[in-house]
């Protein structure tokens, strides 16, 4: 069937966004937490997720990895990163793929594009996870021989042409070709079923940020509805959350993916709260229901308990905004990644909890006699998980050495962290006067002019 279908059926106008399916794999998690550690012992909880992702549930064979040799300069601005699951320990990466497809495709098996990527980032050595929300119509590099598209297409591709792995597997690796990270595991879901795990936790409150009017927010039947939410704090069931999650004719892309991750965090906070022994049946029977994955049973304890260790204020969200992408041609919904600025996205991503913490402000000042200095060490710096405040000239341009002043003699991580990553040694990490806008000053000296291959600052 899926040779008789043309790609172009699946980019009609009225199909719209999915739902925030991202919520069932946290909530999947944490209503395996419950059991974990309180009610039962951990073969328990194995066998629950086995019988309750049984039909769905069987890892998908993995392709080869995909080289990306052949990758456009233009789009891709990540380097690809090695496939595998997680080392024991280590940092894990989960693709949250929500579909766009109605009860009728799904019945029928018509592939579908995934407009809903999130990608989960979670690390047990700083027990701190993050959320990265990515637009569905970023323009990228496909590997495997496709042209450039949106990167929602992936998906689609992977299942109408019945790849090794299929949709996910063929997403997962334009996220790792694109981004430069590792993707271990996905969860692909359907709204319904996000539906179902809403109200068998008894609905989740949201704060409306703003008043949302859409009068052409999708139905089931191909048609339109209107539907409006009120500023303020509001009880959502499943139709009601779904519905502010996928709405986005009032603003755009980008602030549905805001909402997304409020949905998804409001129910991670809700399962938190609530007795999960009592809502198990329907909550387990919902995701069963809901998901497909390839994250093997014999992993989801380890995945259970650090997910509960996590607290909500070492989780970051982050999101693609319009700030960093362009229109690929006037008119075009294709957004053409600006990558230097996504990529030090990423690295707010994947950095140390402390140092989000710390939120230090950073002055880069060039204290050479070469121009753009300051503005490569400040993108340096910035692409390892810091925030520059802002780049200059120094007072003087004869400094031998680079130099870290501490104006905020507070923020012992980010001084510490500068001062590896430049490779600046203690003598030069001095005391300065304090500052209303600055808590660290760094000075570029001749020593770190040149970035070497190697990541590190000469010298």
């Amino acid at each position: 069937m899926a040779e008789e279908l043309k790609e172009e059926e699946f980019y009609e106008e009225h199909r719209q966004s999915p739902v925030p399916r991202v919520a069932v794999i946290f909530l999947a998690f944490f209503v395996a937490g419950g059991l974990y550690f309180g009610y039962v012992f951990v073969h328990t909880t194995i066998t629950i997720f086995s019988a309750a992702f049984a039909l769905n549930w069987a890892p998908l064979p993995q392709p080869p990895f995909l080289d990306p040799m052949g990758v456009s300069s233009d789009t891709a601005f990540g380097s690809s990163a090695a496939e595998g699951a997680p080392l024991p320990g280590g940092r894990v990466n989960i693709l949250l793929l929500g579909i766009d497809q109605r009860d009728d495709e799904r019945q029928r098996g018509v592939p579908s594009r995934s407009d809903t990527m999130i990608l989960v980032s979670v690390d047990p050595a700083t027990r701190s996870g993050g959320i990265l929300s990515i637009p569905r119509d970023l323009w990228v590099a496909i590997p495997g021989g496709y042209k450039d598209n949106k990167i929602n297409v992936a998906n689609f591709l992977g299942d109408m042409d019945k790849l090794p792995g299929g949709g996910p597997a063929l997403a997962k690796r334009t996220v790792e070709l694109n981004f430069g990270l590792p993707v271990h595991y996905y969860v692909r879901a359907n709204f319904r079923g996000f539906e179902s795990i809403i109200d068998a936790l008894g609905g989740v409150d949201i704060d409306v940020q703003k008043h949302i009017l859409d009068r052409e927010y999708p139905t089931q039947d191909y048609g339109y509805m209107t539907v409006e939410f009120m500023p303020g704090m509001q009880h959502m069931n499943g139709v009601r959350a779904l519905q502010y999650a996928r709405t986005r004719h009032d603003d755009n892309d980008f602030y549905r993916n805001k909402r997304q991750q409020q949905v998804l965090l409001a129910a991670r906070n809700k399962l938190m709260r609530i007795d999960v022994l009592p809502r198990l049946p329907a909550l387990l029977g919902a995701a069963k229901n809901a998901v497909d994955t390839d994250i093997p049973v014999t992993a989801m304890p380890g995945l259970v308990r650090l997910a509960s260790e996590i607290d909500s204020s070492n989780i970051v969200s982050l999101g693609i905004d319009a700030t960093m992408v362009s229109e690929r041609y006037p008119g075009s919904t294709d957004l053409v990644p600006k990558r230097d600025q996504i990529a030090k996205l990423v690295a707010q991503l994947l950095a140390d909890p402390t140092l989000r913490k710390e939120n230090a402000r950073i002055v880069v000042q060039n204290g050479t006699n070469r121009n753009g200095v300051a503005s490569k060490v400040g993108d340096f710096v910035e692409k390892h998980g810091y925030v520059v405040s802002r780049v200059e000239d120094a007072s003087r341009h004869d400094y031998a050495e680079t130099l870290i002043l501490d104006h905020s003699r507070s923020k012992k991580a980010t001084l510490a962290g500068l001062a590896a990553l430049l490779k600046v040694p203690a003598r030069n990490i001095r005391p300065a006067p304090a500052s209303d806008d600055i808590d660290i000053t760094v000075i570029v000296g001749a020593n770190g002019t040149e970035v070497q291959a190697a990541g590190q600052p000469g010298g």
